[in-house]
């Protein structure tokens, strides 16, 4: 649950606070934990709250604010007739539940969180330039919980939200990008026989195949070493002996 120190503070003063979070000076997770703790503090209802974020394998939570949170989140992963957080960032488009014990849209959902004594929900979708990042969903005690009147501040939250979390992984991904060109840069010896083999391939300049080492490992999440020793192993390139 949020703290007190951010409950009381006005709407805009948590925009303000997540438009200013510095993604360079601290971990993917504690700047999720942070975008999680200034949405509930902005939105009178949010006692609790996740982050549902999407990927090839599917929705995951990425952050939430206590196991109760997390359950409901997962709940909306695996049941047959889904949730709201799902449906919000397919429609992109702010969804909520004013009562949980008598909504019909999302039943195995609905049952869940009025069992855990959260009355109302507010899903919110996460999206930068059109396309979606995941959803922010926000849970309270309390039957209507997040007003019709709540849009607008619920839209402009999703949009500081969505940029920080857009400007964290940017930062991130260079950063692992930097890691591995300099682990490369370590490990010259295969790399560079690899960036040969690239270059006569795809008759291209030594950074553009140095481009496609990293991008390789990057989306494989391996080193740009052991893409190279493994391009070398499948072109007939052999790794030149200890007294060569």
């Amino acid at each position: 649950m949020a703290s007190d120190a951010l409950k009381y503070r006005p709407p805009d003063e948590k925009l303000v606070a997540m438009a200013g979070i510095l993604v360079s000076e601290q971990s993917p997770d504690k700047t999720l934990r942070q975008i999680l703790e200034l949405a509930c503090a902005a939105m009178p209802g949010g006692d609790e709250g996740g982050i549902t974020l999407l990927d090839r394998e599917g929705p995951s939570t990425a952050m939430s604010t206590s196991a109760v949170a997390l359950r409901l989140d997962s709940t909306q992963y695996t049941a047959a007739t889904g949730g709201p957080c799902v449906d919000a960032y397919r429609r992109q488009q702010v969804l909520r539940i004013s009562a949980t014990s008598r909504d019909q849209r999302w039943p195995e959902f609905s049952r869940t969180a009025a069992a855990a004594g959260l009355n109302s929900t507010l899903s919110i979708p996460l999206i930068v330039g059109g396309d979606g990042l995941g959803t922010l969903n926000l849970y309270c005690h309390d039957e209507d919980g997040f007003p019709a009147g709540d849009d607008r501040m619920a839209a402009t939250l999703g949009s500081a939200a969505s940029v920080a979390l857009a400007n964290s992984r940017t930062f991130w991904k260079a950063a692992r990008l930097t890691d591995q060109l300099e682990q490369a840069l370590s490990s010259r010896g295969s790399v560079e026989r690899a960036t040969g083999i690239l270059m006569a391939r795809h008759d291209c300049t030594p950074e553009y195949a140095l481009h496609l080492l990293a991008s390789t490992a990057q989306h494989n999440r391996l080193t740009v070493t052991d893409v190279a020793d493994d391009l070398i192993e499948r072109t007939g390139h052999p790794q030149p002996s200890a007294s060569a």
